[in-house]
């Protein structure tokens, strides 16, 4: 072991070299200590531990060189370990280091921001935004409301669009389009989704809001909402307690039955400001993790929501394809 005395005694390229070797040394244990807890995150948070391919569940194959643990599907003999087919799989990221990038997604930082505070590559919190993505629209579909539930519909105007004239956009592509209405549900236990209406511009109907809903909403479940026609049918359909209240400018009773969704509307339009240049195929993936954060966020605070979020990502299996999304 080195002594103050053998350090005095060395010389500047000695110095150096002995740093290099140092520092290699760290990392390299880092990084093996970094594999079994991301082994370790992924095998508790993993949403669904069966095999990918067959959903057989899968037994226990001894461990890898590296010490990771490995399994076996008995159907399909496909070899797996504990981050195999989740977030982690192939990230060579410290979980120290995906937990400050997830930080800083959390905080709205554009990704080139992310990239340079995190010491990574642009394309590397992109990567980290889309499994962001994917994990709160896992948490999206599978909210089932219940209680007292609130709905409403958003108004976008497409993406990358300008001209707003006589109700109509005309596109960066110099075409002529409605605007898209997204459905904002949400429940008094904090669970909620975006649905967004691709399938036809323009106001939504009350049979694509009934079939929006259905099967998202527990019947008997008390629903407020602004008394527009193409809910009736749904309050019918679904069993829902029917608490409308019809909008006027001022109205007290308005206010106060839907602040709370005139605040969360509010809130997701300022998060989709601070996200200009979104593509229109990916509006319903940021409204649900616009969604995701807002309900945590009130319920649990910023710091649990990230943890919540990090942990979540870990057991989430990558779902979007990246190239497709820039």
């Amino acid at each position: 072991m080195l002594d103050e005395e053998t350090v005095s005694a060395m010389g500047d390229a000695e110095l150096s070299a002995a740093l290099a070797l140092l520092r290699s040394e760290m990392d390299r244990r880092e990084r093996e200590r970094a594999r079994f807890e991301k082994a370790e995150l992924s095998k508790r948070n993993k949403r669904d531990p069966r095999c990918p391919e067959c959903k057989a569940r899968l037994m226990r194959d001894g461990r890898r060189r590296d010490g990771v643990r490995s399994y076996r599907c008995p159907k399909c003999g496909r070899r797996y370990s504990d981050a195999s087919n989740t977030s982690l799989s192939s990230s060579k990221l410290t979980p120290s280091k995906i937990r400050a990038i997830l930080t800083l997604i959390t905080l709205d930082c554009p990704d080139w921001v992310v990239a340079e505070i995190a010491g990574v590559n642009v394309k590397t919190a992109q990567y980290w935004v889309d499994r962001c993505l994917d994990a709160a629209g896992e948490w999206s579909n599978a909210s089932r409301l219940s209680g007292h539930v609130w709905i409403d519909e958003m108004r976008f105007a497409p993406i990358r669009a300008s001209g707003f004239v006589d109700g109509v956009w005309t596109t960066y592509a110099g075409r002529i389009a409605k605007d898209a209405y997204m459905e904002v549900a949400f429940d008094s236990s904090g669970r909620g989704f975006c649905h967004l209406f691709a399938e036809r511009l323009g106001t939504p109907g009350s049979a694509m809001v009934s079939e929006c809903l259905s099967g998202r909403i527990e019947p008997g479940s008390l629903l407020t909402h602004d008394g527009a026609s193409c809910h009736n049918r749904a309050v019918r359909e679904l069993s829902l307690g029917d608490d409308w209240v019809k909008f006027a400018a001022g109205d007290a009773e308005y206010e106060r039955k839907m602040k709370l969704m005139s605040n969360c509307c509010s809130y997701l339009r300022h998060c989709f400001e601070s996200h200009n240049g979104i593509k229109f195929s990916k509006l319903e993936a940021y409204g649900n993790f616009f969604m995701y954060r807002w309900s945590h966020v009130r319920k649990h605070g910023l710091r649990a929501t990230i943890e919540f979020l990090f942990n979540r990502v870990c057991g989430t299996a990558k779902s979007q394809i990246s190239e497709s999304l820039f």
